[in-house]
């Protein structure tokens, strides 16, 4: 049977409880952040005591919450729980507000190691050019990068402001790590072959190459995040990307970015 239908028979009753009542998922939630006595949960939500009592007996029956004279708080197992269905309810939040960006590209390109923890973009935003500024997202991409010291990033193509950029970063000091791909590469050394000749001595600049067939264009800092997709008929989208200045998604960045560079092999 597929991977997840076995795990899904087993517990189905378990995600039907969740799914099936707002009031359980919202009180294990906010007890997660906190204790709270039953005034301050019937203050919190608007509802009755007479529809708090069930539902707390019910989460306090699985073992998910627990009493302390008047506060209700959770279980270390509840906490683990709670901490799930926020990633899972934030998860799919984020491809109900972003639909479009999430539909219109390759995302399925993210190795699964890293698709499975995509909920860590979850507080992330979508910038795109519009028709009478065509190159919007770029000119903010370049401002966001502009205080950074600490700049990683992958590309599969070369941009035609790659110059001004590398000069961006060098100016400001970043200590930055490149990982291009060999056609890419190529293209550099044909058309800003003394450039690179230059960043051999400049100290703080890396650059590896991949033998891979990379899909997914990303720049991740100490402050952001940044990711570009290519669209379905293959054009990288040069009109939108999502950025993010969340710990978690710097975070999920960096970890990505050392995937390819461990991938990727020194010049």
């Amino acid at each position: 049977m597929v991977s997840g239908i076995d795990s899904y028979n087993e517990i189905k009753d378990e995600l039907k409880f969740f799914t099936t009542s707002g009031v359980r998922v919202k009180l294990l939630i906010s007890l997660n952040k906190e204790k709270m006595a039953i005034d301050e949960l019937r203050s919190e939500f608007g509802y009755r005591t007479s529809t708090l009592l069930p539902v707390l007996a019910e989460l306090k029956s699985k073992e998910l919450i627990y009493k302390d004279d008047r506060y209700y708080g959770v279980t270390p197992f509840g906490k683990l729980i709670s901490s799930k269905l926020v990633d899972f309810i934030e998860t799919l939040h984020m491809f109900k507000t972003q639909e479009q960006f999430w539909k219109n590209h390759e995302t399925y390109v993210i190795p699964d190691l890293f698709f499975r923890n995509i909920g860590s973009l979850s507080r992330s935003h979508i910038i795109e050019d519009s028709p009478a500024d065509l190159f919007a997202t770029h000119r903010r991409f370049i401002k966001l990068l502009e205080e950074c010291k600490v700049i990683n990033g992958v590309s599969p193509f070369l941009h035609p402001d790659f110059p001004s950029i590398f000069k961006t970063f060098v100016e400001h000091g970043a200590v930055v790590r490149l990982v291009v791909t060999h056609p890419v590469l190529e293209l550099m050394y044909e058309r800003h072959g003394e450039l690179l000749q230059r960043a051999k001595d400049i100290s703080n600049v890396s650059l590896r190459v991949i033998d891979e067939d990379v899909r997914i264009a990303f720049t991740v800092t100490e402050n952001l995040l940044s990711v570009g997709f290519f669209r379905h008929d293959g054009t990288y989208d040069y009109s939108m990307d999502l950025i993010s200045e969340d710990r978690a998604a710097i975070e999920w960045g960096n970890a990505l970015f050392e995937y390819y560079w461990d991938r990727a092999v020194e010049l």
